[in-house]
């Protein structure tokens, strides 16, 4: 391929098994030069679910419900919410360096470029007044038509568009992902069914396999000067990392990996508390839980569907408040500190919205079960 040639790929994978193989072995082959600049186009050939990787899906799912209807789920490797995806609706994902003069190299840039951009494709190749909704969705006229997540690392950009091309099973996807009132406190739309649309619905007509190419085709041109997209495949390498990143994030330890009890552990004992907060940001939902012991944090877990960077960002905060004292001033010392780092960018979250979270963890003390 030339320097101006990116590759464009086409295939049919589960939304929940794409996100933790396929997706995550394009993206290390893009950082590792084992493969060129990608635009991943896939179709969903059964419903799943994905929660984000700063998520815990006994917080955000029902799983009762989930394992009796034989949803799958997983926790993917990338930011962002509960997405609930059904057959026949579609996944484009940006595998793209950022030495590109047009790929954006933090998260408040690449937002409301990329995904103005596409709002403007999808107006011009459908029809209907798609717009720009911050901090991450595409919509129409208050109704959620495109949910994204997106990171920035390694010198690639990896975002990812859900497009919801066929209706869903709104009373489906409702009872799966129970929402938090928090959560649509902002919305014009309160409701699962009211919230989200299709493009189906939006088009008034039925979107063909060889339409959403040429909306991919159409965006990337939208978005990026002098490249040229040329149809390719999965390298051997992809196929090896893929094996790889499904071995690692298709078994319960990752799945559950942002659990209270998977968290906790031994760690706890009689004596400790434990409280629990929930707060909406812009950037996305926070879920707080503090474990107190002696008047000291004993230990922190930060939980949510913003978008940080890099990913590991929200460790490095959770650890920054072990052992702080339980005075609301101190944890609101430490996480200023952390925010003022060079390296940490929570776009769509600020200090005070931390500390709503924390703040009411704080508050709500209990003692450990």
């Amino acid at each position: 391929m030339t320097d101006n040639a990116w590759r464009l790929l086409v295939d049919k994978n589960s939304y929940a098994d794409f996100s933790v193989s396929v997706s995550p072995a394009v993206e290390k082959a893009v950082v590792n030069g084992d493969a060129p600049p990608t635009i991943f186009l896939n179709v969903f050939d059964q419903d799943s679910i994905t929660v984000g990787v700063n998520e815990d899906p006994e917080q955000v799912l029902n799983l009762d419900f989930c394992r009796d209807n034989n949803i799958d789920f997983r926790r993917r490797v990338n930011g962002g919410g509960a997405i609930y995806t059904g057959t026949g609706s579609a996944f484009m994902v940006y595998f793209v360096p950022t030495s590109h003069p047009d790929v954006p190299e933090t998260t408040a840039e690449a937002f409301p470029k990329i995904l103005t951009a596409f709002a403007e494709t999808l107006s011009e190749q459908f029809g209907f007044p798609a717009e720009y909704r911050p901090l991450n969705d595409v919509q129409v006229e208050g109704r959620k038509l495109v949910p994204t997540s997106l990171k920035i690392e390694n010198g690639v950009m990896t975002f990812r568009f859900v497009v919801n091309v066929k209706e869903m099973n709104t009373e489906i996807a409702g009872t799966a992902m129970p929402m938090p009132p928090e959560k649509v406190q902002d919305k014009v739309h309160k409701d699962l069914q009211s919230r989200f649309t299709c493009l189906e619905r939006e088009a008034g007509r039925d979107i063909s396999a060889a339409d959403l190419e040429q909306m991919a085709r159409a965006a990337v041109a939208h978005s990026f000067s002098y490249i040229t997209l040329e149809p390719g495949e999965l390298t051997d390498a992809e196929h090896g990392y893929a094996k790889e990143f499904r071995a690692e994030y298709d078994n319960d330890t990752w799945l559950f990996g942002k659990s209270e009890n998977v968290r906790f552990g031994a760690l706890t004992q009689a004596g400790d508390t434990i409280g629990r907060g929930r707060h909406k940001s812009v950037g996305g939902m926070l879920w707080a839980t503090l474990v107190l012991r002696d008047g000291e944090v004993l230990h922190a877990i930060l939980n949510g569907d913003w978008h940080p960077r890099p990913i590991d960002s929200v460790g490095w905060l959770e650890e920054a408040l072990a052992g702080c004292s339980t005075n609301e001033a101190d944890i609101r010392t430490r996480i200023t500190d952390f925010m003022g780092r060079d390296d940490v960018e929570f776009a769509g979250v600020e200090i005070d919205d931390l500390m709503a979270a924390f703040g009411k963890a704080l508050a709500d003390q209990k003692p450990l079960a």
